[in-house]
């Protein structure tokens, strides 16, 4: 039995080297080394700090496993970096952590160190420069006009806003106008680096004109002030348009004083301020409401045959020293006109 197994030897000894051979080299074939650039993942920062970017956007990695894992879970992969590291200006940070990956795969860092730089926005707020060209038609007044928005906020790099003054849109024609109407204008282009609150890409102007004498015994009583109803003694209101204009008809003379004390407008202004949150509920941004106009029992026989504008865009602050007032107090007793009122309302009577 020996001999048969001693029988050219060599031959099998050759034959099992081989095999080893091959086993090994196959499973060497299974297992992959790789080096990759992995993206970094930036955490969202305090404030009005900002990532620049200038900084770096990926790291190198090696990435060792079986072929099929390191080739599906490399695009998976992502850097983090601690944000309390952070600070203006230049950082040089390391890596504190990859995800993405399953426990087969071995990850080695190739760099120590990424460089990041932070930049803190600076904010600016450019109002809406609105002009007028040509002439109304006789008899036609224009009243008032409603921007929205009034004004843009922006926030960039410090230096970036300081050229910027307020948005000039293309002048609006009077011209042979006998109605109201509405305009609308994009905003200009800024640099990629400036970005402007709510997203806001148009501005909306309403015109509001009226014909000041067409039937007999119509009035025209122009800069009625607008009065805030309810308002939270914690919250202050601001209007877009603090005076309305209103079309009146009597079949009586009427005089100035009267139809002055006889008229008031006002809208209801519901939002709250919440001294848990120190929030203003149900949220800070401007919305719209509907001008009541009231009449006192003097001007009963007066028709009104219109109110421009009939809505406006109320926007609620928190006041400065709310402290001052008990909390969730609301007002209560005579309203509080959060506009100083026009003491000569410009009244235009038909001749």
């Amino acid at each position: 039995m020996l001999k048969t197994i001693f029988t050219n030897w060599q031959a099998k000894l050759g034959s099992i080297l081989l095999a080893v051979l091959f086993y090994v080299n196959l499973q060497n074939s299974k297992i992959l080394v790789k080096e990759i650039h992995i993206p970094i993942d930036y955490p969202k920062l305090p404030g009005s700090l900002v990532v620049s970017k200038a900084s770096d956007k990926t790291v190198p990695i090696k990435v060792e496993g079986v072929r099929e894992y390191v080739n599906y879970y490399s695009q998976f992969l992502k850097a983090h970096i601690n944000s309390s590291e952070l600070k203006p200006g230049e950082n040089m940070v390391s890596i504190y952590r990859i995800s993405g990956a399953p426990a087969g795969l071995r990850i080695t860092k190739l760099k120590d160190k990424i460089r990041v730089i932070v930049e803190s926005n600076s904010g600016k707020t450019l109002p809406i420069d609105v002009k007028f060209t040509g002439d109304l038609p006789p008899n036609y007044v224009k009243t008032n006009h409603f921007v929205s928005p009034s004004v843009v906020h922006l926030s960039g790099p410090p230096g970036v806003l300081d050229d910027f003054g307020k948005i000039n849109i293309p002048p609006i024609s009077l011209k042979d106008k006998t109605e109201s109407f509405t305009v609308k204008h994009k905003l200009p282009d800024f640099p990629s680096s400036v970005k402007i609150r709510d997203n806001i890409k148009e501005v909306v102007v309403r015109v509001n004109i009226f014909a000041s004498a067409s039937n007999a015994g119509e009035t025209l009583l122009l800069g009625i002030p607008i009065k805030c109803q309810n308002l939270d003694k914690n919250l202050e209101a601001e209007f877009s348009e603090p005076e309305v204009s209103v079309k009146l008809q009597s079949k009586t003379p009427l005089k100035s004083i009267q139809v002055i004390k006889g008229l008031s407008a006002g809208v209801v202004c519901s939002h709250k301020y919440d001294p848990k949150t120190k929030k203003i509920l149900p949220d800070n941004k401007p919305v719209f409401a509907k001008i009541k106009l009231t009449k006192s029992p003097s001007l009963k026989a007066v028709d009104v045959l219109g109110v421009f504008p009939d809505r406006i865009s109320i926007l609620y602050k928190i006041k400065p020293d709310k402290d001052k007032t008990g909390p969730g107090e609301t007002e209560t007793g005579e309203e509080e006109n959060t506009i100083e009122p026009d003491s000569n309302p410009e009244l235009i009577e038909e001749e």
